[in-house]
């Protein structure tokens, strides 16, 4: 288990608690799973590396997002940052969601492998969110695809 002192010492500011709720996504990450009934999915791959994050949502008729899943290919840096990701969609309308999805993607710049990771996590929200909309004006797809974009030649991940 990495400690508070641990986060610390690698510059980053956190507490007790927050140590511990970090170690929690990242031994133990939640929402890893297809959900079996959903109304949106959306993909997001990276062409560099073939990282891809499939994202599932249950809207309820409130507009709030009722359940989520998500499964993937790539670095563990993924998986941790998901479990964060979907756990801070839950229970919010799918506009709170976007607002905050598209911010967070705003002040992205995919500097490295692990960077880009993460961006496919939200760029896999997007998606679904897209998804979500053309089911709504009855567009039959399974899926919204985007791929996010890079300035990296081909490479291994390096992260996680």
């Amino acid at each position: 288990m990495v400690e508070e002192a641990d986060f610390k010492a690698h510059g980053y500011d956190v507490t007790s608690e927050q140590a511990k709720a970090l170690n929690d996504h990242y031994h133990d990450p939640k929402n890893r799973w297809a959900l079996k009934e959903y109304n949106a999915r959306g993909i997001g791959r990276n062409p560099d590396n073939y990282g891809q994050v499939d994202m599932y949502l249950l809207v309820n008729e409130s507009g709030e997002i009722e359940n989520v899943g998500y499964e993937f290919n790539g670095c563990p840096t993924i998986s941790f940052s998901a479990s964060i990701f979907t756990e801070d969609i839950k229970g919010i309308t799918l506009k709170e969601a976007f607002d905050m999805t598209k911010s967070s993607y705003d002040e992205v710049e995919a500097k490295d492998n692990c960077e880009e990771c993460t961006t496919m996590i939200l760029v896999a929200f997007l998606a679904a969110y897209e998804n979500y909309h053309n089911r709504q004006k009855s567009v039959e797809e399974e899926f919204t695809l985007k791929m996010i974009e890079t300035n990296l030649q081909f490479t291994q991940q390096t992260c996680g």
